[in-house]
């Protein structure tokens, strides 16, 4: 390998860009200070990251036809045999696929290529249905399609950075650590974070909005119809560049502005504050993530918030926008190559017979081989699964034992004796210990491709150490699978023919690439922002406003809102991550965090376990104290001896979804034994 080695981050959707030193079998992570998306920064995680790179590594396949009986090892000769057998036993409506936002572009391109192409299915779907799809769903409403209009250096002029739903300080800490910065050489710029948790990010804040969890429509509407009683809406901009803002407004003055704000649990004053900046010329920059995404009203969350960046005006580099933060490295390149259930390369969809026809040709394929039909969400398969309607399941680079709701059901579904799962991993994750036949791959740094972040930037990801013996990328098990089951146009040699394969699908589209080469492979699609002449991706190139139906849940007595969430240091289930002890530090055991008088009242003392619990299950969760609004508690996800998500109803979005894995109703009591 090269002394030095410029790659990317695999964690979170900020997309670090690195500069990998390889000294006799050690790697010191860097930033790259070339790149000019990240600018050389980043967090801690990457930079401990390569110490855990040969922990618990898989080195050959692993198989057994009951699920009761231990592994053993086959060879990859008969890994390959067994996988294709199995597709091909079964009738395409029986099978099913769930990938990932960390797998790399060309490795999800290879996935749908399969799968919707030569398969001819569209039963496939990706982790990003758990934090981005709703997001994209909002996006397409409003303005046409998927992709973040704005750019990071969009915060570094910004007058007011409103972050709602997100605490960037723990999730994306580099794009924090930019608001920090435009903060100290700008103090009058303002910091206003709406979240019913007193987060790290609102700790740094201005202002912090501890609104009760449920009630963002009500907040958002509130405001855009405060703003249009006030005169202070862009009435130009509107009439000129969006279409329904009548049907949005009428609805937004449906409640009173003082009721609206009670309701949320909110005062007056600060939402005063708040109006102000939205009345007031500053630019301001919207940043949003899983708050508003992972609820069962998300889209309408999304599109309130939204709404009032349209309403006065704001969707340009002089007066702000909305930047929705991606929560996985590359959930963004995965939805450019059509790996969600409804997805065709290059932004296209499985419904239009044009979409389907440009790559079927593109593929050499015979007509109609696509479906027109969309495939099921991750989240029905599992109910498929439970009733022997899917047969044969295939998980690459994911875990959804931990990550989807209502735990107890996912296992369930996967240990049943009439599935054939499949799991595609670097280690034994959760998911892969009840698998049949499971897939030793490459790990970062040691495979290559490409991924594109939040803002639209793309970079190449570069390897620094060879895998393991036995371990294959996760391009060549895709290209090899298909080889077996007999299908042509999977005969690449190199990264670099995927991704030429690929572009050509992008050209003419939003998300145009086609004229980059894949070894200098370092760019923005779509410019800094997107829609810079005010015409828009929708049929009538307006802006689409969207009325909000509005809420402010009630909770009955005694009864809690659990908000679940990512930990600072670890990334997701921590399969990886949670092998560096610097890492863990201060992050070993999961914890429920409460405020002080409520536990008091409760009897619990900070450090004592409390038993959680609702009709789905209970969890013991020693307590920490925290600032929360009333009643909210929050736990992290990622610890398998203490599965949040096994509290989490299966609550899906009606327009993307996406599952509600924010928010559970739950109950506590103290259970008295101290750490």
């Amino acid at each position: 390998m090269n002394p030095k080695v410029e790659t990317g981050c695999p964690f979170c959707g900020t997309g670090c860009a690195l500069s990998v030193e390889c000294r006799e079998g050690t790697y010191k992570v860097k930033g790259d200070k070339s790149n000019p998306s990240t600018q050389g920064d980043l967090c801690f995680k990457p930079i401990q990251m390569a110490k855990a790179l040969d922990a618990n590594r898989l080195t050959t396949p692993l198989y057994r036809r009951d699920k009761s009986e231990p592994f053993h090892e086959i060879s990859w000769d008969d890994a390959l045999a067994i996988l294709a057998k199995n597709i091909s036993f079964l009738p395409k409506e029986a099978l099913y696929f769930y990938l990932s936002g960390q797998l790399l572009t060309e490795e999800s391109y290879l996935f749908t290529k399969l799968i919707k192409g030569h398969l001819g299915t569209n039963n496939v779907d990706a982790n990003s249905r758990l934090c981005m799809a709703t997001a994209v769903v909002a996006h397409k409403m409003v303005f046409g399609s998927d992709g973040a209009i704005g750019n990071y250096a969009d915060i570094d002029d910004a007058q007011v950075i409103l972050i709602s739903g997100s605490n960037p300080a723990w999730a994306h800490p580099v794009l924090f650590r930019r608001i920090l910065a435009r903060k100290k050489a700008h103090p009058e710029t303002q910091i206003i974070v709406i979240d019913p948790i007193y987060t790290e990010t609102a700790q740094k804040s201005d202002l912090w909005l501890g609104l009760s969890s449920g009630s963002d429509t009500m907040l958002y509407n509130a405001l855009l119809g405060e703003l249009y009683r006030r005169g202070k809406c862009d009435l130009s901009f509107i009439d000129r560049a969006t279409q329904g803002f009548e049907l949005a407004i009428t609805e937004a003055l449906k409640t009173p502005f003082k009721d609206a704000i009670q309701s949320c649990g909110l005062s007056l004053n600060d939402a005063q504050t708040l109006l102000e900046l939205f009345t007031s010329p500053k630019k301001i920059i919207g940043l949003w993530c899983q708050g508003l995404n992972q609820a069962h009203d998300g889209v309408m969350r999304n599109l309130g918030f939204i709404n009032l960046f349209l309403a006065t005006g704001r969707v340009n580099k002089e007066k702000g926008l909305p930047l929705s933060l991606t929560g996985q490295p590359n959930a963004m390149g995965g939805r450019e190559v059509g790996y969600l259930s409804n997805g065709l390369p290059g932004y296209r969809d499985v419904r239009d017979s044009s979409d389907r026809e440009v790559c079927e040709k593109h593929w050499n394929l015979p007509t109609n081989s696509i479906s027109s039909s969309v495939g099921i969400t991750i989240t029905d398969a599992i109910d498929k699964i439970s009733t022997n309607d899917i047969r044969f399941l295939w998980v690459a680079c994911t875990n959804p034992l931990l990550t989807l709701p209502d735990l107890n059901k996912t296992r369930h579904a996967l240990i049943r004796d009439d599935l054939f799962l499949v799991v595609q991993d670097c280690i034994l994750s959760q998911t892969a210990q009840l698998a049949n036949l499971v897939l030793p791959t490459a790990s970062w740094g040691e495979k290559e491709g490409s991924m594109t972040n939040s803002e639209r930037f793309i970079k190449r990801v570069r390897p620094f150490k060879s895998p393991p013996d036995g371990a294959k990328s996760d391009s060549d098990i895709v290209c090899a699978v298909a080889k077996e089951l007999g299908f042509s146009g999977f005969d690449f040699t190199h990264t670099k023919e995927v991704y030429d394969e690929y572009k050509h699908l992008s050209k003419g589209r939003l998300c145009d690439q086609s004229s980059q080469e894949y070894e200098t492979l370092s760019y923005q699609w779509g410019g800094e922002r997107l829609y810079r002449d005010e015409v828009f991706a929708t049929p009538s190139r307006k802006a689409h406003f969207h009325p909000i139906l509005s809420s402010a849940p009630t909770l009955n007595s005694g009864a809690f809102v659990l908000i679940t969430g990512r930990t600072k240091k670890q990334w997701h289930t921590m399969t990886r991550t949670g092998e560096v002890s610097e890492l863990l530090k201060d992050e070993e055991e999961p914890y429920l965090m409460m405020n002080h008088s409520e536990a008091d009242a409760l009897g619990i003392n900070e450090g004592e376990y409390a038993i959680i619990s609702n009709p789905l299950g209970s969890l013991e969760l020693p307590i920490r104290f925290g600032t929360l609004a009333p009643h909210h508690l929050f736990a992290p996800f990622g610890y398998g001896q203490t599965p949040i998500n096994t509290l989490v109803p299966v609550i899906n979005d009606p327009f993307s979804s996406q599952s509600a894995l924010k928010s559970a109703r739950v109950t506590v009591r103290a259970k008295g034994i101290a750490l």
